[in-house]
């Protein structure tokens, strides 16, 4: 009986033990930073981890918030370079290693809504809110949301859903795992992809547009709300909405595919 009272003391002495080492060897900070920048310019975003988070306001400044979480403190890093009006910001872990423990990043930037927009991260997901301007966003891992775009749009997670607004302007948006849903309320001009390796896709299109259209799903159905002339099946569709123009790819390996009237 001592014994085991002995060692129920022990453990709940080395469990007090750790709580108080990690929760005095957690790092956490937040840096802010203000830029005067030209509206119509390059906001560039390239990091090793985070999430990245965009809202929009109608002045000349940017305002940049960066949160870094860890338990051992300076892993990571960030530097930025202001140019003609362009911000670009380099986020890095410091120690290249295969695993950094418990490190959380958040990059939360308020940016002019006239403005073209490169993200880039290796670990994170991605949200933009409205938006004039470019923008090319993907990340290595996380999901993708974005607002009402003006302007042409590509897209690429390698693990995450592909949810978009109103996009005015060209898209191409790829996932290797997840869902897609997107509006395009403006004929196309040039070709468009939306390809999943795993999720169902919908794609809510302005009802006059003219398109080629060429979609196929290994492990779902395909409906649409527009007629088709062309080759109408149950797992695939191929031919022209409204006499035809760009052509509009839609894949999935495993999903529904539904293309429908805004």
């Amino acid at each position: 009986m001592k014994s085991s009272i002995k060692l129920t003391t022990y453990l709940n002495a080395v469990l007090v033990y750790l709580i108080l080492f990690y929760s005095t060897s957690l790092f956490a900070e937040t840096f802010t930073e203000t830029f005067d920048v030209n509206l119509g310019g390059q906001l560039t975003v390239k990091t090793d981890a985070g999430s990245i988070k965009i809202e929009t306001h109608d002045e000349a400044t940017i305002e940049l918030r960066v949160k870094i979480e860890n338990q051992e403190g300076n892993e990571f890093s960030y530097r930025h370079e202001l140019s003609n009006g362009n911000l670009t910001i380099i986020g890095e872990v410091e120690r290249k290693r295969s695993w950094v423990r418990n490190l959380k990043v958040e990059f939360n930037l308020l940016i002019p809504e006239n403005y073209n927009v490169e993200l880039n991260t290796s670990g994170g997901s991605l949200s933009i809110e409205d938006l004039t301007g470019e923008l090319n966003a993907s990340t290595s891992g996380g999901s993708i949301n974005i607002g009402n775009i003006v302007g042409d749009v590509k897209l690429h997670t390698s693990g995450g859903s592909i949810n978009t607004d109103t996009v005015t302007g060209n898209l191409d948006a790829h996932t290797s795992g997840g869902s897609i849903k997107v509006t395009i309320d403006k004929q196309l001009t040039e070709d468009a992809k939306l390809t999943t390796s795993g999720g169902s896709i919908t794609a809510y299109l302005i009802p006059d547009i003219q398109i080629d259209i060429n979609a196929s799903t290994s492990g779902g159905r395909v409906r649409s709300n527009f007629e088709i002339d062309g080759k109408v099946k149950k797992m695939s569709v191929r031919g022209s909405i409204n006499g035809g123009g760009p052509k509009l790819t839609l894949k999935t390996s495993g999903g529904s595919i539904k293309i429908k009237e805004i």
